[in-house]
């Protein structure tokens, strides 16, 4: 089922449809014996969730005053924080952890425009990955190629927002938060055909969220349409839940930061997204090519060290050393791995390097409404082409190619679905301004239209 929330909150104010009806929907499609729901997600609250909705349908009965949102389930991605919940971080190294002693901050606001957690979903251990596997908890899949009989068969869901993506897709929860460091909420949403946003990174408040890297994080949503997303996004800002008058296409400037991004494209891939330029210019908008030497020096082959690396082993460094590494997944061990011997004068450098760019484009990009891309230049690798640790970096690599320069730039973007229906998840990228999060939101109702 399609959930969108403004149509849900109209109904449940109407009494057309119930919380505990909503949340009971919700519940089946987790449990379902041959859907996704056990490798999607880490923890359910069945009887919590319930609860919850009979106080709201209560509530609504007696005619009190309600906020917006009462009653709609949400799905958790599991490093955020929740009050008297261990946050694992989708790893058995934090099991035994003490529980939270509060929501994280997102989570709060969330929890307070009435929004009912019904779950926590699976993600890469310690969202160090793009493929969104987890050697603990399960491989969520993707719903394209997805075989219910043998899950060895099927593709990845992307990561590290993997549970969160596949609740959306498959109808467990009509919204979810998730975290992008270098495209966890826009890889996932692309390969299950939904849409995801990665915020400007300051934007959200990173209190509670287990972090990858301090500098990198970013606290998002996905949903079903640009509209929830938007609604997500203000209040997880601290906002009213408000949307944004979408622009006209028409008018619209539109640049294509053409070389590598657009490099070894799948040919579905390269197809759907060519077709979805031209839609947008047959309605009026203004497509440019652009050559970028900032963003062709970002090549991966060019860069083998970096702030994230850096920053996610000092995060794990004292639990490596104490000899904890035997209980991480071997693949993300392995990655942590690689942030060990980078040096302070390295990571310093990267920094202002990474500061000098963001002067660099902002210039170069004047004038233009949005950078477009593909999201990700693949479609989901199939879970059997990742037999050892050296696949699953390649892969992980490519997945994450195009969706890692925003975080690297610190602008905001979504993905949008643009393939066929039934044909294979393509999706389309739209690159913001900093601190111009709205402003995108409002750009990206346009082109979805």
């Amino acid at each position: 089922m399609t959930y969108l929330l403004k149509d849900l909150a109209a109904q449940l104010a109407t009494g057309s449809i119930r919380a505990r009806a909503l949340v009971e929907d919700c519940l089946a499609a987790i449990d379902q014996p041959d859907g996704e729901g056990a490798s999607s997600f880490i923890e359910t609250y069945h009887d919590r969730a319930r609860n919850e909705a009979d106080a709201v349908d209560h509530a609504r009965k007696q005619g009190w005053s309600l906020p917006v949102f009462a009653g709609i389930p949400l799905s958790v991605k599991d490093l955020f924080d929740e009050a008297g919940i261990v946050t694992r971080s989708g790893s058995k190294v934090l099991k035994d952890a003490a529980p939270a002693s509060s929501d994280a901050t997102v989570l709060a606001r969330l929890k307070a425009a009435g929004f009912i957690v019904i779950g926590r979903t699976n993600m890469t251990e310690f969202a160090f990955s793009g493929l969104g596997t987890n050697a603990h908890y399960g491989d969520p899949r993707c719903p394209f190629e997805r075989d219910t009989k043998n899950r060895s068969n099927g593709r990845v869901a992307g990561g590290s927002s993997s549970g969160s993506a596949v609740s959306i897709s498959d109808g467990m929860a009509p919204a979810t938060i998730g975290s992008d460091t270098g495209g966890s909420t826009r890889a996932p949403a692309a390969f299950c055909g939904i849409v995801g946003l990665k915020p400007t990174t300051t934007r959200m408040p990173s209190h509670g969220v287990f972090p990858l890297s301090r500098l990198f994080d970013a606290a998002g949503p996905m949903a079903n349409s640009v509209s929830c997303c938007a609604i997500l996004d203000s209040l997880m800002a601290g906002g009213t839940g408000e949307e944004d008058a979408p622009f006209a296409v028409k008018g619209l400037r539109l640049a294509l930061p053409k070389g590598y991004l657009f490099e070894d494209l799948d040919p579905h891939v390269a197809k759907s997204f060519a077709a979805a330029i031209d839609r947008l210019s047959a309605a009026g908008a203004n497509i440019v090519d652009i050559s970028l030497a900032e963003i062709e020096a970002m090549r991966p082959s060019n860069n083998t060290k970096s702030i994230v690396a850096a920053e996610a082993y000092q995060i794990h460094k004292a639990r490596l050393e104490a000899g904890m590494g035997k209980d991480y997944d071997p693949f993300i061990a392995f990655r942590l791995d690689g942030g060990k011997n980078i040096l302070a004068s390295e990571y310093i450098d990267m920094i202002e390097t990474r500061k000098a760019v963001w002067q660099s484009v902002q210039t170069a990009v004047r004038g233009y409404d949005a950078l477009v891309l593909p999201t990700s230049p693949i479609l989901p690798p199939a879970l059997s082409s990742l037999p050892d640790i050296e696949s699953k970096i390649t892969q992980s690599a490519r997945c994450l190619r195009n969706t890692a320069i925003s975080n690297y730039l610190d602008r905001p973007t979504i993905t949008i679905p643009c393939h066929a229906a039934g044909s294979g998840p393509v999706g389309l990228s739209l690159i913001g301004s900093r601190h111009h999060d709205r402003r995108l939101l409002a750009i990206a109702a346009a082109v979805e239209a």
